[in-house]
């Protein structure tokens, strides 16, 4: 299964950005193409507009908010991923991390964790 990560800073302090990130309800402000984000007893369940098709789904989702890191995954084989916050001068950086053997297209799965790394940047500074 193909790996991407990409990093990226952020300004303003490591529990503040993990504090917004580990909020289900923020996860479409930075997601791109995902339109609902809830948690439904211990799974979350998830929509997204890809492509001009809307899915819907099952994840799970583990915050570990002393390690300042997030882990996921889709309920069906071959779709996870991380997500980590560290200090870094003047606040924080981010990598996003993802194994996926749904997508080929290297190019819009890197586009996609540059996106969510500017709208993290552009959510954070909003609040």
């Amino acid at each position: 299964m193909p790996d991407y990560e990409e990093s990226g800073p952020v300004a303003a302090s490591p529990d503040v950005v993990f504090a917004f990130l580990s909020d289900v309800s923020h996860m479409p402000d930075y997601i791109p193409d995902m339109v609902l984000a809830r948690t439904e007893g211990d799974r979350l369940r998830v929509a997204a507009e890809v492509s001009g098709r809307h899915e819907e789904g099952n994840a799970w989702l583990r915050a570990d908010p002393d390690q300042h890191r997030l882990d996921w995954g889709g309920e069906a084989a071959g779709y996870s991923g991380w997500l980590k916050v560290s200090a870094s001068e003047p606040g924080s950086q981010v990598t996003i991390h993802l194994s996926t053997d749904r997508i080929s297209d290297e190019t819009a799965i890197h586009d996609s964790l540059v996106q969510a790394l500017a709208n993290i940047r552009d959510k954070i500074a909003d609040q």
